[in-house]
Formats: structure tokens, C-alpha cells, sequence
């Protein structure tokens, strides 16, 4: 199987919560640590679904610069389970957790409250995930499910041998 998350800027963290655990048996997902300690949250894997829907087969994940917050929640809780090869370039590194405070005026305040934490503890801001095989984008003619897409053939390369 091949999960394709370039580009994806990511969205809600409860997505990124079951997508994740669509493929673990068992295991923490994601974290998030606040300033204050009650606001530490962990999340983990079985609370949505009983086990890996594809029972262990193997599992690719396409990642770039593009792919963001709860895209690379997923990646990385995947390749800290050792349950998928990352295969493409590091993502954006957007770790952090945002509260938007409506304002009187009709504006917003965007407030960082906590940053997000992969299973192995590392932080995702400002870093990414960096992916288990290399492959950058070949050049100029590089269109994403093309026949010029050097990353997707070089992970069905490793799918059929």
C-alpha cells in the first residue's frame, strides 16, 4: 500500500488520530505539551479501530515540504511504529497547536498553545520528519501521479521487487 501525503497541509488533529490508527494495532500517536502540565495530552492507537486495517502488509508513505501538521503526525507515528517506510523529503515542521480567539471586531487572535510530539518524543516544529529513503523531486517536468512522479515509481519499485 501507498499513502500519498505530499502536499497535504494537514487539518484536524482527530483526523490525523484515526488515520494513524487505521494502520497500529496498539501504541501513542501523538502528544501535545502545553505550558501547564494539565494541559498535556496523549493519544493512542485502538480507540477508533481494533488493529491495522491491511494486517501488516507492506505500507509506503509519500512525504515532502508540503505535506504539514496533522499529515506529518501520521508519518511520523507510522515510521516510529516502524509500521511504513517514509520515502520522499523532509516535511514543513508545522508542530504546534493553535487556539483562535474571535476578537469584538470580527478579527481573530491565532494563539499557539501547545506543540505536538511524536511517539518517540521528538518534536515536529520548525524540524519535520525526515523520511527513512531520500528521493527528491527529479526536476522542472515533476508532476505528483505523472508518469515523471520519481517518487511514486521509486515506491512501487520497492512494492513489487
Amino acid at each position: 500500500y501507498i499513502l500519498d501525503l505530499r502536499n497535504n497541509p494537514g487539518g484536524l488533529l482527530i483526523q490525523a488520530q484515526k488515520i494513524s490508527d487505521f494502520f497500529l494495532d496498539d501504541g501513542e500517536i501523538v502528544s501535545t505539551k502545553g505550558r501547564k502540565s494539565k494541559e498535556n495530552r496523549k493519544s493512542f492507537a485502538e480507540r477508533y479501530y481494533k488493529g491495522d486495517i491491511i494486517e501488516g502488509r507492506p505500507l509506503i508513505v509519500l512525504i515532502n515540504n508540503g505535506s504539514a501538521s496533522a499529515s506529518e503526525i501520521v508519518a511520523g507515528a507510522l515510521q516510529d511504529h516502524k509500521r511504513a517506510i517514509l520515502l520522499g523529503e523532509t516535511t514543513f515542521g508545522k508542530g504546534s497547536v493553535q487556539s483562535i480567539i474571535p476578537l469584538k471586531n470580527r478579527g481573530a487572535i491565532r494563539l499557539t498553545v501547545s506543540k505536538y510530539y511524536l511517539p518517540s518524543g521528538k518534536s515536529i516544529s520548525e524540524i519535520g520528519v525526515l523520511p527513512d529513503i531520500k528521493v527528491e523531486e527529479d526536476d522542472e517536468e515533476f508532476l505528483i501521479n505523472t508518469e515523471t512522479d520519481n517518487q511514486l515509481n521509486y515506491a512501487i519499485g520497492l512494492l513489487i521487487g
